[in-house]
């Protein structure tokens, strides 16, 4: 039994054996030569784990297309890999007046998009409001902007309802062109010839669910043009066919070294593992609008049903760490929450507890359904672990059902009983707890990015009050009491962060990882604050 259809039951020493000698003997009869025309170049090829399925940043829900449209689009700040806010568009930091209702920007100069125009005061406007206006599941970021106001082409004056401490992260968002966009909704993002970022790079091919291929920009703007001259971003679902890849030479990066092949790929001749905790979250989320879910005696017994504790060491290993709250620990320490007092809450796996709370809640002849995105293995690993619990509980027609990511959104937010009872869901928020909790969890989010559908009012409350506040202890006393609910309530069970880890070849020079996902690769630093990544001859 491989790792694919882990039971909690299963010791590690016998779910690893058989798959580690298959993996270990299929990596170590291939190489780079055996790869017919495999001539790499100057093309950087790096292996994803699911594709982009847009390069649109007002539409984009996912990281993966996020990873993209990190190289062809900007924002006004982007984040260093220390997590220091540095301006790319902006000129320097954002002036704070009004209490934080009001944030006004300088653009820098010199600043172009890849059709030769210049990114203007306009430009911003409009990205910012786009959002708004077509309803897109981004707009929880800017959803309290009163008014953006242009005095010149180069200033920008955001005026928000109220307070909103997060704001400074949703100026990372990145920009587009409002002359290319504006009346070219449905293709831009979609096709290469209409799609125009002030970035590095430009989308030359865009297989969407596929792969993307970016061609450096002649006249890329700035201090500094990245070394690279093309980058192709493929789609390997497959933990084994990446590490193959990577093995072969058919590609030079390959992001989240599954757990098994740790060892074999850190054995490899000419590759390193370059790995640094991330800002990302995973978690079994209840649909608490329907039943039998909406009762929270019933989301207990499925709490029963599972060992985070044993699914994160026998699945996720060096990859990651456990998770005890809806936040990534560097995030959850860095705001001083009670991460020792919250891990005590998930139970330990007791399948007879488990029953009596089903008897106990009325719950006969379930056919719950457990939904994840098509070729996310580490989330299926884990509906399919919560799946084997059920049918030892007496479900025996619990199942697991896979979407394409955007099925997989309009599933999962949609509330219908008859489509899931559960999914394993995922987040890479940023350094704020506001960009996790308010997305996922309130419900003015529910049709757009929260699928729990869960109502308490005091939670509802604590949620508004924290994003009004500028108080950061205030906000801190806020989040810790409604994540307290959310655990005790279990609307969601907490599982792992997975470290954004790499495995990277020797061609490869000056690759460094990035704390938030949808940063990587990361090719180029802004204002000098990195080294551009470089392809050995």
């Amino acid at each position: 039994m491989t790792d694919e259809n882990w039971t909690p039951t299963l010791g590690r020493r016998d779910a690893l054996k058989g798959i580690a000698v298959a993996a270990g003997a299929a990596l170590s009869g291939c190489s780079a030569e055996a790869v017919p025309g495999n001539d790499p170049g100057e093309q950087l090829r790096y292996s994803m784990v699911l594709p982009p399925v847009t390069l649109d940043p007002v539409e984009t829900t996912d990281a993966w297309s996020a990873k993209a449209e990190n190289l062809v689009f900007q924002g006004l700040y982007a984040y260093d890999r220390e997590m220091n806010r540095v301006p790319v568009l902006a000129s320097g930091s954002p002036t704070v007046s009004d209490d934080g209702r009001t944030y006004t920007v300088s653009l820098t100069e010199g600043a172009t998009f890849a059709d030769g125009s210049d990114v203007t005061a306009a430009d911003v406007k409009y990205t910012f409001e786009a959002p708004i206006a077509e309803e897109s599941p981004n707009a929880w970021q800017v959803e309290m902007l009163e008014a953006v106001e242009t005095p010149d082409e180069r200033t920008v004056r955001f005026e928000l309802s109220h307070p909103y401490p997060a704001f400074e992260h949703a100026l990372t968002r990145k920009v587009v062109p409002k002359g290319v966009r504006e009346g070219n909704e449905t293709m831009f993002g979609k096709r290469p010839d209409s799609t125009v970022g002030s970035g590095p790079y430009d989308p030359a091919v865009f297989k969407r669910g596929k792969y993307v291929r970016l061609e450096r920009r002649g006249d890329v703007w700035g201090e500094r043009s990245p070394a690279v001259e093309r980058v192709k971003l493929i789609n390997t679902h497959a933990g084994l066919a990446r590490t193959m890849a990577l093995k072969t030479g058919q590609s030079d990066v390959v992001e989240r070294i599954q757990p098994k092949l740790w060892e074999a790929t850190r054995k490899m001749p000419n590759v390193s593992i370059v790995q640094r905790p991330s800002f990302s979250s995973y978690f079994l989320a209840f649909n608490c609008g329907a039943e039998p879910t909406a009762d929270p005696k019933v989301r207990e017994a499925v709490d029963y049903l599972v060992s985070m504790d044993e699914f994160v060491e026998h699945i996720v290993g060096e990859g990651g760490e456990r998770q005890p709250s809806p936040l990534p620990n560097r995030l959850a320490e860095a705001w001083n929450f009670p991460l020792g007092e919250w891990a005590g809450v998930q139970h330990d796996k007791n399948v007879e507890e488990a029953k009596a709370l089903f008897e106990e809640a009325g719950v006969k002849n379930w056919s719950p359904k457990i939904v994840v995105p098509h070729n996310d293995k580490m989330r299926e690993k884990l509906a399919n672990a919560v799946a084997h619990g059920l049918k030892n509980a007496g479900f025996r027609r619990a199942r697991v059902v896979k979407h394409h990511w955007e099925k997989f959104r309009e599933t999962v937010t949609s509330g219908n009983r008859d489509e899931y009872a559960m999914y394993v869901g995922s987040w890479a928020g940023g350094p704020d707890p506001d960009t996790y909790l308010y997305p996922l969890f309130h419900w003015s989010q529910e049709d757009a990015t929260n699928g729990t559908f869960y109502h308490e009012e005091s939670v509802m409350r604590r949620l508004r009050r924290a994003r009004r506040t500028t108080d950061r202890e205030r906000r801190r006393t806020l989040y810790e009491r409604t994540i307290t609910t959310l655990l005790e309530d279990r609307v969601v069970l907490p599982a792992f962060t997975l470290d954004n880890s790499f495995g990277v070849k020797r061609r490869v020079r000056d690759f460094e990882a990035h704390p938030m996902a949808q940063y990587n690769p990361r090719l180029v630093g802004g204002r000098g604050s990195d080294a551009p990544v470089r392809l050995r001859e």
